[in-house]
This record gives C-alpha cells, structure tokens and sequence, in this order.
C-alpha cells in the first residue's frame, strides 16, 4: 500500500509540476478555445473499453478536441484543459459512485482514480512538447515537417499515455515489475487501429475551427460512428463470450458428478498462471479457457458422457473427439480468439512427451496455456468423486503429477502447480467453489418453496 500511495502522489507532483511550466503561457481563453475545452469535458463520457480485463484500457473521444487544441493554442492550454477536464470527469464519477455504491467508496480508490488527471495531463505534455519541437511554427497540414511533428506527437501521447495508465494499475494491484511490462504490451496489443485515427482528426477539426466553425459539427458523425463502431464490437465480443460460457456451465450441469468442473479447473489454472508470474491479462485469459476447455463436449451424446461407470474403447475414442471439435470452433470464431482461446484450449490432452498426443504436439510446441491445463484438469480429475470410484486424496494426487514431471506434464507448470498447491491458493480455490455452489443450492431451495407456496395459494 505505501508503494501505491507514494505512486498517486508521484503521479500528482509531476503533473503539477508540467501545470506550473506550462501556466505562464497559458494565455486567455477563446471562444474555440472554450468550445474545444467544453467539447473535451463531454466526450469523456464515451468510452470504449480496450480489453475485457477488471483493470482495462479503454480510449475516449475527449482525444479528439484536445488534439485540436494542441494544434491550435499549444501546449500550455491542451495540459491545463486536459488537467481541468478530467478532474470534473472524476468528480462526476464520485459523486456517481458516491450515490450508488457508496460502501466500495474508499480514499485509496479515490486518489487512484483521480490520479488519472495528471497522467493525462503529463501524457499531453510529453506530446505537446515534441509537436512544439519538430514543428517550429510550420503551418498545420501543409509542410512535411508539420506532418511529422503530428504523427510523432501522437506517437509519444499514446506512448505515455499506456505507460502511465499501466504504472497507476500496476500500483493498484500491488503487481511486480515483470507484471507491469507484461500488463502493458498486453494493452498495446488491445489497441485497434480506429483509435489511431483521434490525431488526424484532431487536425482536421482544428482546421475546420480554423476556417469554417459551423463545418467542425460535421466531424461529429464520423467521429461518433467510429465510436459506436468500436463499442458495438466490444459489445459483441462480451455477448459471445457470455454465451459461451454459459454454454459451458450448462455442460458441466448435464452431469452430477462433473458439475462445477471447469470451474475449479479455471480457478487451479489462474493460479498456476499467476505462479508462472504471467501477465494479469494472461491469468484472466487461461481463467477463461479453463471455463470452455470441455466446451468440445457439448455434441458428445449422453449415453457415453454420463456413463456411471468405465468407458470402453469405442466410448473412449468418443470421449476424444471433445478437442477436435473445440479446435474447429477456435477455427471458426477467430474474432474471440484473443479473449477465448478455443483453438490453444483444445490441447490441453497433449502429452509433454508427445507419447500420447492428439494432435502430435510435445514439450514447448504444446502452448503454455493447454500445458497448465492439463495439469490442473487431472488434478480435478483425480480428486473428484465419480460413479465407479471415490476421488483421490489431494496429496496422493499432487505426488502423481510430480511423478508425471517430463512424461505426461511440463516440469514447470507441475512445479508452478505444486507452489500454488502448498501456498494453499488451490484448496481456496475449491473452497470458493464449494462456498458458491452451496449459495446457489440454498437460492434454488428458496425459490422452489415461493414457487411451492405460490402454487398452493392459487
């Protein structure tokens, strides 16, 4: 915590130091001025999220007039209005939050949050003051020099603009240093190219403001349409995944005795993954596939996937056919691969030895995400309780992967498992599950007596 604190005020000395740089030569405002600085304040309130983490990168359209306003006044008043901006933003969220759920309201997340406003503001200083460098008084648009200033101004704001975001989160999760660069290219691999679309049309509404003030409301319909454009895929790419892994609780609920199955199995995995010091957005990544990695099963007919005993042969070479088909759906859902691995899911039946694989892979050609989960999902395999016999104690399961080491199983996630394992993170896991699960059976015992009572009022 006094890491995160010292981050915030760090954030906060910086930016009003390039506030007080700067405010000499602020200069006073202008009705475009105004109007920009106005229309920077309101576009706030469109946002897209970037990613589909807890902690997210997202983009906002107040880029856009802020852009102008470099372009136009400068430096000086881009960093105060984005400075002023952002902090009546935050204090709307407050109050907001403040009104909703003032109980998750706490000075820390407060002083995180608003700690963005110098961010922000340092992001447009950095940008600014390169712009101001290369360009040395070159009209906007019309030289190659201008060109250049432009495009690296927009270089170095985007640059450390997801650096200082990244900084703030990495301080807000207590992460390592290794997690913040990880969390960071993985937020620049989120960026779509409709965001770097903001600076040029930035320009083009300084020029507008410049020349034809009323024609400036023009760039409002392509620029929101951008907007609606990104949101609506980001909506679509929730939907889709929200499906799926509904899809996917329902097959765990086909039978008894495999319910709550990929669950665990999403739970071990993260953990392990967290073990392995992998990116925050990776973790949550190998906690989806977990959730889908039997989502192949859903066309295996019942007679062979609720079984109360053995499998033969011919039941078994059924039972196999799970990954073939999730690698087929990876194939076809290729826009959600990044937010579910289908395709990297289906391998987690791979031997590390290549001995006993599906699809021919061994040791380092099997992706690092099949290999946790293949150990995790023998581990609930193992002690989970089934038809024909009593799953096995979590010690004697643990000695069976550490014996696998380099024949069935990487040697490292098994390690990485076994730490989770003895740190107790993978008995919390079960324990989390076992306190939902019975949560969920306690609100559909309550519910069946309403519906109960209902019926005999009637």
């Amino acid at each position: 915590m006094r890491r995160e604190i010292l981050v915030y005020l760090g954030m906060w000395a910086l930016g009003l130091a390039a506030a007080w740089h700067v405010w000499p030569e602020v200069g006073a405002f202008t009705l475009p001025a105004a109007l920009l600085a106005v229309g920077a304040f309101m576009a706030l309130f469109k946002r897209v999220r970037l990613s589909s983490q807890d902690y997210f990168a997202y983009y906002s359209l107040d880029d856009v007039p802020l852009y102008a306003l470099l372009f136009l006044f400068g430096t000086p008043l881009t960093v105060l209005v984005a400075l002023l901006a952002k902090l009546a933003y935050e204090s709307v969220e407050l109050a907001r939050a403040l009104q909703r759920h003032p109980e998750r309201v706490t000075p820390l997340l407060v002083l995180y949050r608003f700690s963005n406003a110098p961010a922000l503001a340092l992001s447009w200083y950095a940008g600014g003051q390169m712009y101001a460098w290369i360009n040395a008084g070159s009209p906007l648009l019309e030289t190659g020099r201008n060109l250049l200033a432009l495009l690296t101004a927009a270089l170095v704001f985007f640059l450390v603009a997801f650096l200082l975001n990244g900084l703030l989160v990495n301080s807000r999760r207590q992460g390592s240093l290794t997690e913040f660069w990880n969390d960071l290219r993985q937020d620049l691999n989120q960026v779509r190219v409709q965001v770097l679309m903001l600076a040029p049309l930035g320009a083009l509404l300084a020029l507008f403001v410049t020349f034809e003030p009323l024609a400036a409301l023009l760039l409002v319909v392509p620029v929101y349409l951008m907007h609606v454009a990104l949101d609506a895929r980001y909506k679509l790419v929730r939907e889709a995944q929200n499906t799926i892994q509904a899809m996917a609780q329902y097959l765990d609920e086909r039978d008894h005795y495999t319910a709550g199955h990929s669950q665990r199995v999403s739970g071990y995995a993260a953990q392990v993954a967290r073990e392995l010091s992998l990116s925050s957005q990776e973790v949550d990544r190998v906690r989806r596939a977990g959730l889908i990695h039997d989502i192949g099963k859903i066309d295996i007919p019942d007679a062979v996937l609720r079984k109360p005993g053995a499998l033969t042969q011919d039941e078994r070479a059924i039972m196999r056919t799970h990954t073939d088909r999730a690698a087929e759906l990876g194939k076809k859902l290729v826009a959600l691969k990044q937010d579910l691995p289908f395709y990297e899911a289906a391998y987690h039946h791979e031997t590390y030895d290549g001995l006993g694989s599906v699809f021919g892979l061994k040791g380092e050609q099997i992706p690092l995400l099949a290999r946790i989960l293949a150990v995790v999902d023998a581990y609930d395999a193992m002690t989970s309780d089934r038809p024909y016999r009593s799953g096995m104690a979590t010690e004697e399961a643990v000695e069976r992967l550490v014996r696998s080491r380099g024949s069935q199983h990487d040697p490292r996630v098994v390690d990485a498992f076994v730490r989770a394992f003895r740190s107790g993170a993978i008995a919390g896991v079960k324990r989390e599950w076992e306190r939902e699960e019975n949560e969920r059976k306690r609100f559909a015992a309550r519910s069946e007596t309403l519906l109960s009572m209902a019926a005999g009022s009637c």
